[in-house]
């Protein structure tokens, strides 16, 4: 099979280009379908043309696989001012009161919004993503693996159902919770 000279000046067979391509091919689609970022498509990209051999990071074993997205919670600086403006605006109902001042109202069977005094009004505080088989420890566990650190807060002051709660930060520090698929606050 002939060779040919790579960007770097490394010999290289036609045979390995191919492999490159069909490389590249995938990356494309993974992308285009929604499985990789943008940002995850030029690391990978980038990494294939310096030479590095790495899986991208959506190919790697999940830590848990998302479902749903569970609930937003805002922060805002009057809870029954917001929740009349939801409910007014967007036929939205209160669903939950937890202890901490908080409410949450209901957006479907399968989501909700939750509105909590919290400082620094008309900003997201945290989204929950909705998982199977929630299991917080193991979870916590799972993403250690992947290099990042989530507590578990086993006594929320915001508690109205369920159990221990799961946070980490993503690379932007958005709080990021999971919980159980289908758990209603």
């Amino acid at each position: 099979m002939s060779n040919f000279k790579n960007p770097r000046g490394q010999n290289q067979n036609y045979e390995d280009r191919d492999t490159q391509h069909e490389h590249f091919d995938a990356l494309l689609n993974q992308y285009e379908t929604k499985h990789l970022s943008r940002r995850q498509l030029l690391s990978a990209l980038v990494a294939s043309a310096a030479g590095v051999s790495a899986a991208p990071a959506a190919a790697q074993d999940p830590a848990a696989v998302g479902r749903s997205m569970n609930h937003v919670s805002l922060s805002v600086s009057n809870v029954e001012r917001s929740a009349d403006f939801y409910s007014r605006v967007l036929g939205m109902e209160i669903i939950s009161r937890p202890a901490n001042g908080g409410l949450n109202m209901g957006l479907g069977s399968e989501s909700f919004l939750g509105l909590y005094e919290l400082g620094d009004p008309g900003r997201m505080h945290h989204l929950c993503i909705g998982v199977d088989n929630y299991n917080p420890d193991r979870l916590a566990e799972r993403l250690s693996d992947h290099g990042i650190y989530a507590s578990v807060n086993r006594d929320p002051a915001n508690r109205t159902s369920g159990g221990d709660q799961l946070y980490f930060t993503d690379p932007d520090d958005t709080l990021v919770q999971l919980a159980q698929h289908g758990y209603l606050g």
